[in-house]
């Protein structure tokens, strides 16, 4: 019986990007995380007493800032070195051969396979083949796997490659090949790498990718980890999920339709909040609250709507102190009972009412708001300052921000004020 872990995607000291604007942004926390949980994984591989380690692509998120990020690298190997653990890599898009122009001497537990072909390593004492490819270039388009060879007779064969398959969504397709192509080479285990979010694809043979160790962003929610592979006579007997980060994001939908206070819908963040308190285990957590529904207490929320963030950030404070960081507070609720009363009523409020809610919600049939657009992509970022977090070319965002600006027009002209 022998053990392996399987990880990928580390992005060793990948850099911050955004967080900047956020003043409340936990930065230290979140710049070292992957270095953190790459600790872990080393730790837990001691711990474990591992054969080896397979690394399927992105070890680094591309060419080194300075030599600290391969000497940390290398300090890690030691470890794993001292307590006899092999450490098999290939590179993807991100650490591929044309983007890595710094390296260190590699250590003897450390193999990197080669990227012009694929390469096969066998542990003749556990009778394992590992066959693997890195990539040459960030954009590989190519099928690697077809060129990948047979599994060796009367071994356990192991491919370890980075590569989208047929597709994922958020992940550009590299590498791409198809589960047929992975079953006909006859391999018990394929190590995959490159897609963020864990998924076991097979078990006849084992396709899996494991994830990121480390999310770096809020499209990266979740706990994340490895795999950790038990084998025996052959066969693989067991497939765990280890976790291994250290800092975790999630977002939440919460539904306030029908409520007429405040109070409640307070309530129901505190819970929230309390919930994924307890999803974040003993890590410190990023939170995204998206507020949704159609309720009375509505108009007041948007009202004001940095009261009602540091609202929430109070709530977040109460429930899990410094643990939790409330990344962003979306708003998209509508006005309900308040709304339909004023329609009602008739008069000028009615009637500009009436003009704000027959306005198109896409942003290119508003008259101006395309000319507009283009003059504020011609300017420099400067003007805009830290806390500019559009995409002035994405539509789906510009949508949002004429329906935000909707909604906070009719939600002023329906607040009398007060709480409700």
């Amino acid at each position: 019986m022998f053990k392996f872990i399987h990880a990928a995607d580390i992005h060793l000291d990948s850099p911050l990007r955004g967080l900047a604007r956020y003043e409340t942004a936990p930065v230290d926390a979140i710049r070292n995380a992957t270095r953190k949980a790459f600790e872990n994984l080393v730790e837990y591989a001691i711990d474990e007493e591992v054969d080896f380690i397979l690394m399927a692509g992105d070890l680094y998120d591309g060419d080194w800032k300075d030599y600290s990020t391969g000497i940390f690298f290398s300090q890690q190997m030691g470890k794993l070195a001292k307590a006899g653990i092999h450490f098999y890599a290939v590179s993807g898009n991100h650490d591929a051969a044309n983007k890595m122009t710094r390296s260190l001497a590699k250590a003897p537990n450390f193999t990197l396979f080669k990227s012009s072909s694929p390469q096969t390593e066998t542990i003749e004492e556990l009778e394992v083949a590992i066959h693997g490819q890195s990539f040459s270039t960030r954009h590989v388009w190519d099928n690697l796997a077809v060129n990948f060879p047979d599994a060796v007779s009367g071994a356990f064969n192991i491919g370890l490659l980075h590569t989208s398959l047929t597709g994922r969504e958020g992940h550009v397709p590299y590498a791409p090949c198809s589960v047929d192509d992975l079953v006909s080479k006859r391999y018990q285990y394929w190590a995959l790498g490159h897609i963020h979010h864990a998924e076991v694809v097979s078990e006849d043979p084992w396709i899996v990718f494991p994830g990121c160790i480390q999310g770096r962003h809020m499209n990266e929610t979740g706990s994340k980890g490895c795999r950790l592979v038990t084998v025996d006579d052959g066969e693989v007997i067991s497939v765990e999920e280890v976790y291994l980060d250290v800092f975790r994001w999630f977002q939440v939908s919460i539904d306030i339709t029908d409520i007429e206070k405040k109070d409640a819908v307070w309530d129901k963040i505190r819970a929230a909040i309390a919930d994924n308190r307890g999803l974040s285990g003993d890590s410190p957590f990023a939170l995204r609250i998206n507020l949704t529904g159609s309720a009375p207490v509505a108009s007041s929320l948007a009202h004001d709507p940095e009261a009602t963030r540091q609202q929430i950030l109070a709530l977040g404070a109460e429930v899990a102190g410094e643990d939790v960081w409330i990344e962003k507070v979306n708003n998209s609720t509508r006005g309900k009972r308040n709304l339909e009363k004023a329609l009602a009523e008739g008069g000028l409020v009615a009637q500009i009412l009436g003009e704000i809610i027959e306005l198109p919600d896409d942003p290119s049939e508003v008259d101006g708001v395309s000319d507009l657009i283009t003059e504020m992509k011609a300017l420099p970022p400067e003007v805009f300052g830290d806390g500019f977090d559009f995409d002035l070319s994405d539509a789906n965002t510009l949508k949002q921000v004429v329906f935000d600006a909707k909604e906070l027009l009719i939600n002023s002209l329906l607040a009398k004020g007060g709480e409700q």
